[in-house]
């Protein structure tokens, strides 16, 4: 069902991040994610998560994060790989249902320092239907506003080594590293206390 709200809704956060990250260097980077914003008619706003498949040699294996994925450096732009990639995980084509915002700050995921991923932000006019792919177990919606009350340290092992590492645990799943950070910039955006 459309969300009647959509256009009222977004159009301030729109503003707001053009104002806070007006990016130049968006076609600088390696890879993308899409924070899928949804409202609930008379409810909160939610955003997507995937859980990772397990894969071996893949560092983000079994994780908790974003829809998104490498850009295919010169045969794509990044925008290009964003859609490709959300439709590819999620079954989402966001030309049919997504209103770009804006994007937060360029990132580094822990694992791999060197790369730089550009985070999107979209409005969805629909509660889509996820179909998740093969690189994907699964997905969760999660209330914005439920986050920080999720916040605790928590216990990971990353190549054999216990690390306590800042995150939301949602519905039992930790969800830390740039997933994290993406979600904390997000937030108080959206006027969401830490």
């Amino acid at each position: 069902m459309p969300n009647p709200d959509l256009t009222s809704n977004f159009l301030q956060l729109k503003d707001k991040l053009a104002s806070i990250n007006p990016s130049k260097d968006r076609d600088r980077v390696e890879a993308v994610v899409a924070i899928l914003l949804w409202k609930e008619p008379g409810g909160g706003l939610q955003t997507l998560l995937v859980q990772r498949a397990e894969r071996e040699g893949d560092p983000w294996s079994g994780q908790i994060g974003l829809p998104g994925g490498r850009v295919k450096q010169g045969a794509e732009s990044p925008r290009t790989a964003l859609h490709r990639e959300v439709e590819e995980e999620v079954g989402i084509k966001l030309e049919e249902v997504g209103v770009e915002l804006g994007s937060l700050s360029v990132g580094h995921p822990m694992r791999r320092l060197e790369m730089r991923v550009q985070p999107w932000v979209y409005g969805l006019s629909v509660k889509p239907r996820v179909s998740i792919g093969s690189e994907i177990a699964g997905s969760f919606w999660v209330n914005l506003s439920e986050l920080p009350s999720k916040m605790k340290m928590s216990e990971i092992t990353i190549r054999d080594k216990p690390w306590s590492v800042e995150s939301f645990v949602v519905e039992g799943k930790i969800v830390w590293g740039f997933t994290y950070r993406v979600l904390s910039e997000l937030l108080p955006i959206l006027e969401i206390s830490l």
